[in-house]
């Protein structure tokens, strides 16, 4: 669910990201190699709390069969980081929990989405279930100036989401996005990256809506088993998230009738 690996050689800052992200070769237990983009907590503003809500998000999405890389649990060892020869990253990495989060780094032919580029025609439905699931995960960081969107030909690879599940706590007029009018805004300012292309099309999320309903509070339980004890700070916005999770299930079809009428 959460692979563990171990970080073993510094290959360099990924060239985008405000939270400083880096790729690294790692070593898992049967030893062998795998290369990840890292992201480390003291970079994030939610700091370890971003990497939680990064790995329930990516156990989520693989559920739901979106595309996702492989997700990671990279333990950075004292003598690794000591070799780190970047220093900026090298004292984050010393203020940063052991455990940072990993994404398997795609193979070449991947590239960011550029603005203004059309959906293909074999990824459209692929895209409108993106739009969906960052609608109700709370997720408001796919836009087309930092799309967080790599593609390959008609395949799609989404990743970076620190930011989805926001508490809501003591937001004024939040609503849960089974209620009608919650995405408003969504509709309103037409910010997501899909947001133009998808508005006005006929959409289908039959099989994303049981995709959704297979997701038991039995599997959320082995989300919140598979997250490390070095993450347990955060414990409780995990729970929240979960609970929320499964608070979307249970609403599925209303909140895809309000992810419908923001693409109205």
């Amino acid at each position: 669910m959460l692979s563990h690996v171990t970080a073993v050689r510094f290959d360099g800052r990924v060239q985008s990201g405000r939270t400083a992200p880096c790729r690294l070769t790692c070593e898992a237990a049967d030893g062998a190699e795998v290369e990840v983009v890292a992201k480390l907590s003291d970079g994030c503003d939610r700091k370890v709390t971003a990497l939680v809500m990064e790995a329930i998000a990516a156990l989520l999405a693989a559920d739901l069969d979106l595309p996702v890389p492989e997700p990671f649990l990279v333990t950075l060892e004292p003598e690794f980081i000591t070799g780190v020869p970047d220093e900026t990253i090298a004292a984050m990495a010393r203020r940063s929990s052991p455990l940072a989060f990993g994404s398997k780094h795609l193979p070449p032919g991947y590239t960011s989405w550029p603005v203004g580029k059309s959906i293909p025609k074999d990824a459209f439905a692929m895209a409108a279930e993106i739009f969906a699931f960052d609608a109700l995960i709370g997720n408001d960081d796919r836009r087309p100036a930092n799309p967080n969107c790599l593609f390959s030909g008609a395949s799609l690879a989404i990743y970076d989401h620190e930011m989805a599940f926001p508490s809501t706590e003591g937001i004024i007029g939040w609503r849960p996005p089974w209620e009608i009018g919650s995405l408003e805004s969504f509709k309103q300012t037409r910010r997501h990256l899909f947001s133009e292309q998808l508005c006005g099309k006929a959409l289908n999320f039959d099989r994303f809506a049981g995709a959704w309903l297979s997701v038991t509070d039995e599997r959320l339980a082995t989300y919140r088993a598979a997250l490390p004890d070095a993450w347990n700070s955060s414990g409780k916005y995990a729970d929240q998230a979960l609970g929320y999770i499964g608070q979307v299930r249970d609403n599925v079809e209303a909140a895809l009738q309000e992810v419908r009428r923001a693409l109205s």
